[in-house]
């Protein structure tokens, strides 16, 4: 009974950590008005640095005078839905916003959102419907000047209120690959044993 007892309690204890997960990474270098969004991921992805953890991405005062920007969100969707994004930005040059890999929006031209989404122009944004599992947001753009702020908010079946990436999204949280392990290890566990007393009664 312990073993099993210990091995149900590994199944629980092995769940997940965090609401979305944020990274951002930045690096020397400024281009503009590029032709599309792959050309945006390829040329910011040249110069990127080291990831930081971010625990927000809500009006983040970022100073990326001469720099390039890739940020993502990882975050876990538990049953089909529709999503809205924007993502304010202050890009001089320009910027894109990629969703698991696919190109969602981008814009060649000198944006500064300046936090208001009134002007098309100075901000990226995208829908689509996602299936359960994780998912990524990633957001690249280059920046020429000065310090400004930037956002990025999420919405669900188009009726809701936009709310910001972060620890308090009220998101599920998004698995860890090694407590995802040890989840299923501890599951077949439970399973074993359940099995072997079953065939002892």
């Amino acid at each position: 009974m312990k073993k099993f007892a210990a091995a149900a309690s590994l199944a629980i204890v092995a769940g997940v950590a965090g609401a979305s997960g944020i990274t951002i990474q930045t690096g020397n270098g400024y281009e503009s008005n590029l032709a599309s969004a792959d050309a945006y991921r390829t040329a910011v992805d040249a110069i990127v640095g080291a990831p930081v953890v971010l625990s927000s991405y809500d009006n983040l005062a970022l100073n990326l005078n001469g720099k390039g920007l890739e940020a993502t969100i990882t975050f876990d969707v538990t049953s089909p839905t529709s999503y809205d994004f924007r993502a304010g930005v202050d890009f001089g040059g320009g910027g894109a916003l990629f969703l698991d890999g696919s190109a969602l929006s981008f814009k060649g031209n000198d944006m500064w959102w300046a936090g208001s989404y009134t002007n098309a122009s100075q901000f990226l944004a995208g829908t689509a419907n996602l299936g359960v599992g994780v998912h990524t947001l990633t957001l690249y753009g280059f920046e020429n000047c000065c310090s400004g702020n930037s956002q990025v908010q999420f919405s669900v079946n188009g009726g809701e209120s936009f709310r910001s990436f972060g620890a308090n999204d009220g998101l599920p949280a998004v698995p860890e690959a090694q407590n995802a392990a040890m989840l299923l290890a501890g599951l077949a566990l439970v399973a074993t044993l359940a099995r072997r007393r079953n065939k002892q009664a």
